[in-house]
Formats: C-alpha cells, sequence, structure tokens
C-alpha cells in the first residue's frame, strides 16, 4: 500500500470523527495558531498555510489535533497531510459536473399534480348542500368510520364557512423526516383511538360543547417528495384558516411544521403571531444537504420572517442537536428557549412560570407546535426522532391547555408519533391527549373561563 493511500485513508478517519464534532460545537470559530507553531507550517505552500490559519481544518479535527499533528510530523508528511485535507474538503462541496442538484422528475407524467386537483366547485353543488355532515351509523358514534374528536366531517372551504367550524383537525401524513419512520400512519391511528374532545377536568366543559368541530380529512402529501409536497400542504393551510376555523394539523413528521405555519401566515400575515415549539430538537440546522426536512423546519420560519425570534418559545430542548452553536444561533435571533438542564436546575413549576409569562408577553395571537419527542419516552415510545429524559405528558398537557386557554390561537400541530413502534397504543393516547389539552383550553378561553379557573365541584368534593 503506497503512502499516499495510507495518508488519504488517515484524512478521511479524521474526517469522520471531525463531522461529529463539528455537529456538537466543538469547530472554535475564534481559533488562532499558537505562535509557536508558526514556523512549522512556513514551509508549505501559501494556500496550505491560509487553509490552516484561517480555521478552514477545524472543520475536519479539533483544534487539539491540528495543533498535534503540526508538532509532530516532519516536513513531507505534513504537506502531505494537508493537502490530503484540503482535497477532501474540495470534494465535500457541490460539483454540477459531479453531483445532481435536484431529484429529476418525469416532467411528461399525465399524472403530475394528480394527487393535489381538488374537485372543481361547480361540481361539488350537485351533491350537496355545503357545511359539515356525519359519516356515522348511530346517534352515538361508538362504531362507524373514524373521526378526529368523533366530529362531523368537512371537505371543502364551502363547508367550513357553511357550518361556522371553528376548528379543522387535519392530518398530514409526511414520513420523509429524518427520525424512525411510521409518522404516516399517526393520523390514521390518532383517529381511531377515539380519545379526543373529552370532557375538561378543570372546567368540567365537553370542548364539542362549546367548540364546532370537524374532521376536514388528510391533506395530500408526495411520498417521495417533502419539497413537493411543502406548497400544497401550506396553499390548503392557508385556505383552511381563511374560513376562519383554526387549522389542528395531526402528523406526519416535523418537516411538516414549516409549511403549517408558513400557510398560517400566508392568511394572517408573517410576524403576526407568536410560536410555541415544544420539541427536544430546535430544528435550526443550517448546513443541511436537504433545503427542508424536519431538523430545518425552525430555522427556515425565522430565516423567512415568517415567525419573529422575539415572538417565539421553545420547551424541552435536549439531545444531539443542543448544542452551543445552535443555542447560541437562537439567542442571535431572540428566541426565548428552556432546554431540560434549566428544568432539572429550576424545577418544571418554576420553568413553565416563565413560559407562560413570556407567552402572555407576545403577540396575543399564537401558534403551538407539538413535536412528541418533548415528552420523555417512558409516555411515548413511538417518538420518531426519540431522546431521554424529556418532559412526562401531564406536564405537557398543563403547559398546553393553559396556554391555549390564555391566547388566541390561530393554529396547533402535533407531530412525529409513529405509531407503529408502540404496539400499546399508549404513545397514542397520550397524543391524543395532548391535542385535547388544546381543544379544552379554547373551550375554556370561548366560555369566559381564565386559565386557572376550576369549578368548585371538580377541586373538592365538600363533605367536610
Amino acid at each position: 500500500m503506497n503512502g499516499p493511500t495510507i495518508h488519504a485513508r488517515l484524512a478521511c478517519t479524521v474526517l469522520a470523527g471531525a463531522m461529529l464534532l463539528a455537529a456538537n460545537g466543538a469547530v472554535a470559530s475564534d481559533w488562532q495558531l499558537p505562535r509557536e507553531l508558526r514556523d512549522e507550517i512556513a514551509m508549505l505552500e501559501p494556500e496550505q498555510q491560509q487553509f490552516i490559519v484561517s480555521g478552514a481544518a477545524l472543520e475536519f479535527l479539533p483544534s487539539r489535533q491540528l495543533e498535534h499533528e503540526i508538532s509532530a510530523r516532519d516536513e513531507d508528511s505534513l504537506r502531505t497531510f494537508i493537502t490530503d485535507l484540503m482535497q477532501v474538503a474540495g470534494e465535500m462541496g457541490y460539483d454540477p459536473e459531479r453531483d445532481m442538484g435536484a431529484i429529476p422528475l418525469n416532467l411528461d407524467s399525465n399524472n403530475f399534480n394528480g394527487q393535489t386537483i381538488s374537485t372543481p366547485a361547480p361540481l361539488r353543488k350537485h351533491v350537496r348542500e355545503p357545511g359539515p355532515f356525519s359519516v356515522h351509523r348511530y346517534i352515538f358514534p361508538e362504531s362507524g368510520v373514524p373521526t378526529f374528536a368523533g366530529a362531523k366531517v368537512a371537505i371543502y372551504p364551502e363547508d367550513l364557512v357553511a357550518g361556522g367550524v371553528d376548528v379543522a383537525i387535519i392530518g398530514i401524513p409526511n414520513d420523509m423526516g429524518s427520525g424512525r419512520r411510521n409518522a404516516k400512519h399517526g393520523p390514521r391511528v390518532m383517529r381511531a383511538l377515539n380519545t379526543m374532545a373529552t370532557p375538561d377536568v378543570q372546567t368540567l366543559l365537553n370542548p364539542l360543547d362549546v367548540l364546532s368541530v370537524v374532521d376536514y380529512g388528510d391533506f395530500s402529501v408526495d411520498n417521495m417528495s417533502t419539497a413537493r409536497t411543502i406548497g400544497h400542504v401550506t396553499d390548503m393551510v392557508a385556505e383552511t384558516a381563511a374560513t376562519g376555523a383554526v387549522p389542528m394539523l395531526v402528523g406526519g413528521d416535523t418537516s411538516m411544521l414549516y409549511p403549517g405555519v408558513k400557510g398560517v401566515a400566508k392568511h394572517h400575515g408573517n410576524g403576526s403571531f407568536g410560536l410555541v415549539h415544544f420539541s427536544a430538537h430546535p430544528d435550526v440546522h443550517r448546513n443541511a444537504v436537504h433545503t427542508i426536512s424536519d431538523t430545518q423546519a425552525i430555522f427556515l420560519l425565522l430565516n423567512e420572517g415568517i415567525v419573529a425570534g422575539r415572538s417565539m418559545v421553545q420547551v424541552g430542548l435536549r439531545g444531539n442537536d443542543v448544542t452551543a452553536d445552535n443555542l447560541q444561533w437562537l439567542r442571535d435571533q431572540g428566541v426565548r428557549y428552556h432546554t431540560m438542564a434549566s428544568v432539572e436546575r429550576r424545577g418544571y413549576d418554576r420553568v413553565l412560570s416563565r413560559v407562560i409569562r413570556e407567552v402572555e408577553r407576545g403577540p396575543s395571537k399564537v401558534f403551538v407546535s407539538i413535536d412528541v419527542s418533548v415528552i420523555d419516552p417512558s409516555d411515548m415510545v413511538a417518538a420518531g426522532r426519540i431522546a431521554t429524559n424529556g418532559l412526562r405528558v401531564g406536564e405537557v398537557t398543563r403547559a398546553v391547555r393553559h396556554i391555549c386557554n390564555a391566547k388566541e390561537v390561530v393554529g396547533f400541530e402535533i407531530t412525529d408519533m409513529a405509531p407503529m413502534l408502540d404496539y400499546s397504543r399508549l404513545s397514542a393516547l397520550n397524543a391524543n391527549a395532548i391535542l385535547n389539552a388544546c381543544l379544552v383550553g379554547m373551550a375554556a378561553r370561548a366560555a369566559g373561563f381564565r386559565p386557572n379557573y376550576i369549578h368548585p365541584l371538580a377541586l373538592d368534593h365538600g363533605q367536610g
């Protein structure tokens, strides 16, 4: 085996480890080559010296290892080592002669947009009068066609308008995210479990007695392309919001957070509402190969000005993506984030009180987003991007109920519950509980109750 091959393999080994370090924020942007090592690189070519002193080499190995390689290698070995690293660096970027910049599609297909074409308005009137309708056989629908919350069904915007619908629950079965697959079946299983719209133990209200709620079906997705899905979902969410109904979106993976919020903003206006994001993951990946995924949703929303950083609150962050670099970026955007380290140090009640203050001081309207990864695996084993040491489901529902009561909700989304990973259905039960928490919060608000109100009968038996 010749020398250059050995060095090339070494460079690739260094690169693999260094990419992990970079992902964890280990690259030091303020690093400078120590003075005592400057003479060691003087014999290198100018571009090689620049590769080192500029810090570009730190994309591939930590500073301590770079300094060790410079001090320990002889002239020829160091030159070969840096040459190999520079070659690897050159191959990391996009080359139009080598790399596919986009997935080619069959532009001659006679069904290119087939899955997104809706029934024309004139044809709808020949079927029935607009408005929500029941698909259940029995008056008390314990069986029949499963719907979210056992609610009536609406299909078109005119159904929502004619029915004066307050909340439209919608499935978005996208499954192209970065985690464990099967989130596309989240809407189906959450429908079938029929544990939504249960009475609120604080006010003793049933949300369906206060709110007009419908199952608005599933929005169409391209199972092979998130990029082709986001435009249609954005338009459909905007169309739903324009009727006056609040879109409550059930994923599907968390990449759908981006078109969900964008669609609401398309109707209400960019920056016109706040975003409360419960998740283990900050989702601010800024250097990914793909341009849309669950790991980028928050970055896109902030970068495009759809939501203002100062109007955003994140709760429950932990795991691999919670790096100093990502947290600093969030801080620079004005985002108020709360990690599990904060919960462990201060206690959940204090953190929740701070979250509520921040939300209440923000915009009068809010979009509430739940990535089920925020919940500890003991309560949510079916999270697509699972992370240990999270919040309990009761802690999340308490926060969501309060926020959905305290503010005008313009959108809601729960994502990344992959039911195949939990045959007990506990994960689906708890996902439904979180959606229900927002429903009861909205119902309590509509009925004139404050977030902390508790009905006397619910608080005490009164028997002395």
